[in-house]
């Protein structure tokens, strides 16, 4: 696989040229079914996150905007609700209608994603099949540690938080566009020189991309903002000459960062009084939770990313960025914690699920195509088939444990 694909630009080839399959539009109808069964399943639980955040979307009044902007922290989810439910649609159905059409579209980008990097290498079915597994792995489920699934770990995909669900279809959109400005900056650069500007016009898109996430969780974005800052700064190091472009990223990021901390303050209850705190500060039980967390719930895309290790690897700026946001989501985690109302509540451990899952997106496309042209090659060794073997193994124990996870939940009624 190439280190450099533009995601955005592969993406819109594919969108030229491919049609529809069936296979392709049973996966989509059997993740919207099982999606909207699930969390119509969970309204029978008044205290599960669905429940309580469909109430929140119940009580929008378009007439009153004030039942709007007073929570502004993270409207998207809550308007779509209310949208509908002003509409006649049941509250319940309402909510997990919007719940079921984001996580068919969080598969239809994860879809494209995957054809964006895999190319015609490997048949669109398997591609298929990679996508619909992506929307149910979860942690593996390690007997004695996690008998609950999610409780203690998190998962990539989480089947009762609602904004959660939303979330994931922006930072599909944010990541590969994030990426795709700077490919396009680098193929810029040679005719530019000092003078490269990107087209005002994606500037926009980007912050728009960045604002929409946040407007259905901040979560990704306390992990991501960062995690861009930091590589932007390195690049303008590198590209000290080249001032221009990277001060129009600093107005891309801008307004998301505005927006974010207006969030923040919103969460602390500086701008509202029903709230909760929030305390600094790293512990070895911290340090071990973010840790652990991790290595479960995406043991599988860290092992390939370590044992399918290719030379210019970390020229795919799309990965880089994916890495850093996992290192700063991991870091959120050991030392960020809530207190007051929302205490043990984990607000600042959803950025180390929804970063996991981005890598899961990026690293099971470098396997597979890893695999496929390991299988086409002439001479193998025994040590890179076992090397593949476990990886297999890996991934069918995330899917097993996904499974598990969705059996655990309708057989206990533990909607959690």
């Amino acid at each position: 696989m190439s280190s450099s694909i533009d995601p955005v630009l592969a993406s819109r080839d594919l969108l030229k040229q491919r049609t529809w399959s069936w296979p392709r539009l049973l996966a989509y109808g059997g993740v919207f079914a099982v999606t909207l069964l699930m969390f119509a399943w969970q309204a029978q639980f008044p205290q599960t996150d669905f429940w309580v955040h469909a109430t929140i979307a119940s009580e929008f009044n378009f007439v009153d905007l004030h039942s709007i902007t007073s929570r502004l922290a993270y409207p998207a989810w809550h308007l779509c609700v209310a949208l509908l439910y002003r509409l006649g649609v049941p509250l319940v159905w309402a909510a997990s209608l919007v719940c079921a059409l984001c996580k068919v579209a969080g598969m239809m980008l994860t879809y494209l994603l995957l054809s964006a990097l895999l190319q015609d290498r490997i048949r669109r079915g398997w591609i298929t099949l990679a996508g619909f597994l992506l929307m149910f792995v979860t942690g593996l489920l390690i007997p004695g540690v996690n008998n609950h699934v999610y409780q203690g770990i998190g998962s990539p995909t989480v089947w009762h938080n609602p904004t959660y669900v939303a979330a994931t279809v922006p930072m599909l959109l944010c990541v590969p566009y994030t990426a795709h400005c700077w490919y396009e900056f680098q193929r810029r650069l040679p005719q530019q020189g000092s003078k490269t500007l990107l087209p005002w016009h994606m500037v926009v898109i980007l912050a728009a991309l960045l604002m929409l996430s946040l407007a259905c969780k901040p979560t990704f974005m306390q992990a991501f903002l960062p995690a861009c800052f930091v590589f932007f700064l390195a690049e303008w190091i590198r590209h000290p000459k080249n001032s221009r472009f990277f001060l129009q990223m600093i107005l891309a990021f801008l307004p998301a960062v505005l927006y974010f901390l207006l969030q923040y303050l919103y969460y602390t209850g500086v701008l509202v009084p029903f709230t909760s705190g929030v305390e600094v500060g790293a512990t070895a039980e911290s340090a071990w939770f973010a840790l652990r967390s991790i290595l479960i719930m995406a043991a599988f895309p860290l092992y390939s990313l370590i044992c399918f290790y290719q030379k210019g690897l970390y020229k795919d700026r799309m990965l880089v960025i994916t890495l850093l946001t996992v290192l700063f989501s991991l870091l959120e985690s050991m030392f960020f914690r809530e207190t007051g109302m929302r205490e043990g509540h984990g607000n600042f451990h959803w950025g180390v699920m929804s970063s996991a899952l981005m890598l899961w997106v990026l690293m099971l496309a470098r396997f597979l195509d890893s695999f496929q042209a390991y299988r086409l090659q002439g001479q193998k060794t025994a040590l890179r088939s076992i090397s593949y073997g476990i990886g297999f193994a890996l991934l069918g124990w995330h899917v097993f444990s996904g499974g598990y996870y969705l059996w655990f939940l309708l057989s206990t009624g533990n909607a959690f």
